[in-house]
């Protein structure tokens, strides 16, 4: 799979928005879903700390839902 690379949060969720939301990525990144839709909006700009964080937690969501498997009945 090919590695996919943002420049901002706006664009990312963008990508997301048909799995994952705003309000989802927040949670998974134990952040505010009022700084998250902030920093989508453009209105508050994202501190080199959080976009590590944000990678960070979304790799570890990923790596648990690799982990996920559904046994048919």
């Amino acid at each position: 799979m090919t590695k996919r690379e943002f420049n901002t949060v706006a664009e990312l969720l963008e990508t997301l928005s048909p799995y994952i939301s705003a309000r989802a990525l927040a949670r998974i990144c134990d952040m505010s879903e009022s700084q998250m839709l902030q920093y989508k909006a453009g209105i508050k700009k994202i501190s080199p700390k959080n976009i590590s964080r944000i990678n960070k937690k979304m790799r570890t969501f990923a790596a648990e839902l690799s982990e996920f498997t559904l046994l048919g009945a």
